[in-house]
């Protein structure tokens, strides 16, 4: 009994270490509490048990969203998420960089994924063109916003 005992807490340790190790940081866990579509214009990303996910809207107007995503890692498991026809994500044959095109005008847009291995993953933005401004860049429940619109995020 002893032995399997101590066998369970050595597998549930091990579990535990293991798991953590591999978590993004605490402030990209949660969907921004600021992302309401049709309310507010940026990007929205953040981390919850189904993966990392980069959303789109804007204020009923329509813009256009645009960027590359690379890891060190591998992306696996994308899907879109409320695409129309002319919207798109392209992930490259070594599956370390994503190319994304959105028309967003007041509802979402977005692409969810999982990042296999790798440490960290970087976001270039765009909005119409144009770099985005980082304030309208909201990641985790606190909707932080980085220092710049290129920016990573780390386990």
């Amino acid at each position: 009994m002893k032995k399997a005992f101590s066998l369970l807490v050595c597998t549930l340790l091990i579990f535990v270490f293991a798991s953590s190790a591999f978590a993004w940081a605490p402030r990209v866990e949660g969907k921004p509490d600021a992302f309401d579509p049709g309310a507010t214009r940026g990007y929205f990303i953040w981390h919850d048990w189904n993966g990392l996910h980069l959303w789109t809207t804007t204020r009923g107007q329509e813009h256009h969203f645009s960027g590359v995503i690379r890891t060190d890692g591998r992306f696996i498991n994308v899907h879109g998420k409320r695409l129309e026809s002319d919207d798109w994500y392209r992930v490259g044959p070594e599956r370390h960089e994503m190319n994304f095109d959105f028309t967003t005008s007041g509802g979402l847009d977005g692409v969810n994924f999982e990042i296999e291995g790798g440490d960290h993953v970087n976001f270039d933005l765009f909005i119409d063109g144009h770099r985005i401004n980082p304030e309208e860049i909201y990641i985790g429940d606190r909707g932080w916003h980085p220092d710049q619109d290129d920016f990573t995020l780390f386990r």
